[in-house]
């Protein structure tokens, strides 16, 4: 039976609210499946810084706007450092104990939600933040000691997160000599060992960087400035100069990629495109590459996925739009990026997937004819390549060796105009003595089978 309806005033909630000491951890490791997932956060943060920078035109005396990460395995410990315009002393320590409160939230900036900045604290023993704003003499730091931390989330007693803070942060002053004139660090020290060791493992976070982050394109990549060119009129694909243990880290796209040992693939165009929105103007842009579609691409290239980015920074992973193809395998053939444009298309807490609303279901709608039309091309190009295979099955010679007829077409278009080498002058001069060949017979000694060694013209 139904509750009556009201008929006298309710009363306002007006009891102190208790924030547990859970919060932290929920709102840390709980909150990343992925542990290189925090190398995200911090990157994420320090392009804003960057973008700040620049606002405040910090850059004039030709300084160059970057993002240096350093990983040591062997002493534990990994830093990112940005040049950007560094929190004032004044607001320092107020604006870092702020959990889940940004003044970010409602401007353009990537990260709203003030609650990056924890995200190593699953992760290390100690977790050091730095920086200096341009207007300071010192260096602000901030220690948040994560082994305690961990202790006292084991701590069945009921504590606030006002206790569990004023237990586990310190802050102190540092001279500045020899430090950058503004910048943001952050520190992981006694970095724990996890699996197999992703956070200081530099290869495994070069490739992860070089997917996620707001990195240039190679310069060997033939199609990247038509990409940058076509993302920048619509104010996307903003890139930094990231450097990783001194190394400079770069998108992971090339010209071509090894489909399989010794079987590479080509990419021969960019189709470049625009995702109208519900109301007015463009909601997202992309680009997808083309080529021979010999299958799926391995992990190992980092390219495989049409993928999604905002503020320049990959949402989820290869697999986010699978279940746009009509069969999802075929996301693994594809080549591509979708940069969200809208402030309505808007990434979850963890940054796997967009919040779900219509504005992501109109792009998801404009993606899908895309991506048939990419299941198509898988499909036509497996299909060419098997009846490829069946012909040259069922080419034979006069003594029963195969004969590929692509294989012999390939040869002779690249090689028509070239003279026969003296081998084979010698070879073809006995065939015309000993008795009347066949042309089968002549194009399996030029092309070359398994008792005939190819021997091209020279």
């Amino acid at each position: 039976m139904p509750f009556p309806t009201k008929t006298e005033p309710r009363a306002k909630f007006t009891e102190t609210v208790v924030v547990g000491k859970d919060i932290l951890e929920l709102l840390s490791s709980a909150m990343y499946v992925d542990p290189l997932s925090i190398f995200r956060e911090y990157v994420q943060n320090a392009a804003d810084s960057l973008d700040e920078a620049t606002r405040l035109g910090l850059y004039r005396n030709g300084a160059n706007p970057s993002i240096q990460i350093t990983v040591d395995p062997t002493a534990r410990f990994a830093t990112v450092r940005d040049s950007g315009a560094g929190i004032p002393k004044a607001a320092f320590t107020r604006t870092l104990s702020a959990i889940g409160g940004s003044r970010k939230r409602g401007t353009s900036a990537r990260g709203f939600r003030g609650v990056g900045r924890l995200a190593g604290l699953g992760y290390c023993q100690t977790l050091v933040m730095r920086s200096k704003a341009s207007e300071d003499t010192q260096v602000s730091c901030m220690y948040w000691d994560c082994r305690r931390l961990k202790e006292l989330l084991r701590d069945p007693a009921e504590l606030t997160l006002d206790e569990i803070l004023h237990e586990i942060v310190e802050v102190e002053n540092q001279p500045a000599a020899g430090l950058p004139d503004h910048f943001f660090e952050v520190e992981m020290r006694n970095v724990f060992r996890y699996k197999n060791d992703p956070l200081l493992n530099e290869v495994a976070l070069e490739n992860y960087l070089a997917q996620v982050a707001p990195v240039p394109f190679h310069p060997s990549f033939s199609f990247g400035k038509e990409i940058e060119d076509h993302l920048a009129r619509h104010d996307a694909g903003k890139t930094f100069t990231l450097s990783l243990n001194g190394k400079p880290i770069f998108r992971p796209y090339r010209d071509t990629y090894e489909a399989r040992p010794k079987v590479h693939g080509k990419f021969t165009k960019v189709d470049i495109f625009e995702i109208q929105g519900l109301a007015s103007g463009a909601d997202a842009v992309g680009w997808i590459l083309h080529g021979d579609y010999l299958g799926a691409i391995p992990d190992r290239h980092g390219i495989k996925g049409l993928r999604l980015r905002t503020g320049n920074i990959q949402i989820g992973d290869s697999r986010l739009l699978d279940t746009a193809f009509p069969e999802t395998r075929f996301n693994s053939w594809t080549v591509g990026e979708c940069h969200a444009l809208s402030p309505k298309l808007v990434p979850n807490a963890r940054r796997d997937d967009f919040e779900q609303n219509s504005h992501y279901g109109n792009l998801l709608n404009h993606l899908t004819p895309k991506a048939k039309e990419i299941a198509k091309a898988c499909r036509d190009s497996s299909a060419e390549r098997t009846r490829q295979r069946v012909q040259a099955a069922s080419a034979r010679d006069i003594n029963g060796h195969n004969l590929d007829w692509v294989k012999t077409k390939k040869f002779f278009s690249e090689n028509a105009t070239r003279p026969l080498s003296a081998a084979h002058r010698d070879r073809i001069q006995k065939m015309l003595t000993n008795s009347p060949p066949t042309y089968a017979e002549i194009m399996t000694l030029l092309v070359g089978t398994p008792e005939t060694p190819k021997e091209g013209p020279k």
